[in-house]
């Protein structure tokens, strides 16, 4: 998918389906959201450097200098293993799947398989506190992780409102995206989601760019500060993606 967040659940297909449709159906809207974004912006008043390119140790080493809010980020590899079958897992759920517009499943589809080749390269990083993620997946090259980002937040207005149904369970989501300008940073973007499901209502925000070799996505909860009504709990998810980038830029 254009994020390169995975879903956290066993690799048991038969339990997962039956038993978690709801937080999976929540992960499959999450990648939905991020194939209709807007076209990514610019980067900021400090120019990235093209053609910089950062490894998989690099990346560790810049996440895990993060600091936000008084917390340093913790960041590792993720499990080559574990994440390709949770991939597995979350293709199956998505075949399962009613989507409403029907194009907007291809989609979804279409960006899973663009991710799928990578998941031994990602990195996670998570703070011991609060409710948000940084993924990072570096790639060959520049012009590939630019390219992959186009893919991730390339403009699809009929997705902006859909509708999910899984084993009984329903979700309606909207999505308001803007782009971003960031320094270090290229065709970075950030989307409010809204998630209505049994009478419940959710937001999450995603922010994402890229630095270099390297597509960095920063998923939480809650609005962000350019929302209408953000929560007063939600994570600054720019400045997190903002402080990212530059200490990734830095390696």
């Amino acid at each position: 998918m254009g994020s390169t967040t995975t879903p956290t659940f066993s690799s048991r297909r038969p339990f997962v389906v039956r038993h978690a449709a709801r937080s999976v159906t929540a992960v499959a809207v999450a990648a939905l959201a991020l194939t209709a974004c807007s076209a990514g912006g610019g980067g900021g008043g400090d120019e990235p450097d093209p053609q910089a390119s950062y490894s998989q140790d690099q990346v560790v080493s810049a996440l895990n200098s993060v600091e936000v809010e008084g917390q340093t980020l913790s960041a590792e590899p993720m499990d080559g293993e574990n994440a390709g079958s949770q991939m597995e897992d979350l293709e199956q759920v998505i075949d399962q799947a009613t989507i409403e517009p029907a194009q907007c499943k291809d989609l979804v589809k279409e960006a899973m398989d663009t991710s799928s080749g990578h998941v031994e390269d990602i990195v996670v990083a998570t703070p011991s506190e609060g409710q948000y993620a940084v993924t990072a997946l570096p790639m060959g090259s520049s012009d590939e992780a630019a390219e992959h980002a186009r893919t991730a937040n390339q403009q699809n207005e009929d997705c902006r409102e859909f509708t999910m149904e899984l084993m009984g369970n329903k979700i309606e989501a909207s999505i308001e995206p803007r782009d971003l300008d960031l320094d270090k940073a290229t065709e970075a973007t950030l989307m409010n989601m809204t998630m209505d499901m049994d009478g419940q209502s959710n937001t999450m925000t995603q922010a994402s760019a890229v630095v270099g070799n390297t597509f960095v996505v920063v998923s939480g909860q809650g609005g962000s500060s350019g929302a209408a009504s953000p929560s007063a709990a939600a994570p600054d998810i720019e400045s997190i993606l903002q402080e990212s980038v530059t200490k990734i830029s830095e390696q």
